[in-house]
């Protein structure tokens, strides 16, 4: 076996590994096409010229990326992932995820344990997209207000979530530091702004729900969040069919929302607007 870093003669079997999903393969090949990722930041397992295992490094966000195996033992990918792990920055919390509905899941959840010291569980929930009269519900994209309420409602969004990662992220980097770069991510695009919907009523704000696109027909549910005075007033719904419509109206066929195991209101909001449980999904930190 042998780890090198991705070029040019390896990028098509990299993208077009048979253990992948075709979405996530044509995924990873546009975002090297448009350089949102760049081939020195994938590396490859390789055995008589075949690739083995992928796994991209992704430096703004501290995640690695894209990890797929082939028929490998749990030690080699172990191995892999640890020759990985010493091109990356320690100062920097890495993560990495499985779904259980990967291939190979088992070896790749055994070699992620050995690998990273916190593993926390989440649950996946889809749902196929469709038009909801959601008219009587006042809603405006990200723009309607300024940077300025934006962070503050990352932020209080943040503090009262029942998620444990944005929890842990908040003991290490600080509330103030973690919402400004959550937030970044949320609308580092024009196409993820539009996406982000606040619900008002009249002139206060309710929450929001960010709707981002993680492949050409296939969306995903970034962020949802009520804020703490309008808590337990079923908003949550209201937000989830708007997340449902506006992934419908930009041609993305499937919404995918993952959330802490431990979150049972969401849980319950996701089962009653018609989502339905893919998958479990285990998210590792090196701290």
């Amino acid at each position: 076996m042998n780890i090198i870093v991705c070029n040019n003669t390896y990028l098509t079997k990299m993208t077009s590994m048979p253990s992948s999903s075709l979405a996530q393969n044509q995924a990873l090949a546009d975002s090297i096409a448009c350089g949102e990722i760049a081939l020195t930041d994938c590396y490859l397992l390789l055995e008589h010229d075949e690739v083995k295992a992928r796994a991209v490094i992704m430096k703004d966000i501290s995640y690695i990326g894209y990890l797929t195996i082939e028929a490998i033992t749990t030690k080699e990918l172990q191995t892999f992932l640890q020759e990985i792990q010493k091109e990356l920055n320690p100062k920097q919390n890495w993560f990495c995820d499985v779904y259980s509905d990967k291939k190979h899941f088992p070896i790749i959840q055994q070699a992620l344990h050995q690998c990273f010291a916190i593993c926390i569980e989440r649950e996946s929930y889809t749902i196929s997209t469709y038009p909801i009269d959601t008219s009587k519900y006042k809603h405006t994209d990200c723009t309607a207000i300024s940077d300025t309420q934006l962070l503050s409602l990352i932020k209080d969004a943040n503090e009262s979530a029942l998620d444990t990662s944005i929890q842990n992220s908040i003991r290490q980097e600080g509330s103030h530091a973690y919402a400004k770069q959550f937030l970044n991510e949320l609308i580092d695009s024009k196409e993820k702004r539009s996406m982000f919907r606040i619900l008002w009523h009249q002139e206060q704000i309710l929450g929001f729900v960010c709707v981002q696109r993680l492949s050409k027909e296939i969306g995903g549910i970034g962020y949802i969040g009520v804020r703490r005075q309008f808590q337990s007033h079923q908003y949550s719904s209201i937000l989830l069919q708007i997340a449902i419509t506006i992934a419908y109206q930009n041609k993305l066929d499937i919404l995918i929302a993952d959330i802490d195991k431990k979150n049972a209101p969401m849980r319950n909001n996701l089962l009653a607007t018609g989502f339905t449980k893919d998958c479990e999904q285990y998210v590792y930190y090196t701290y």
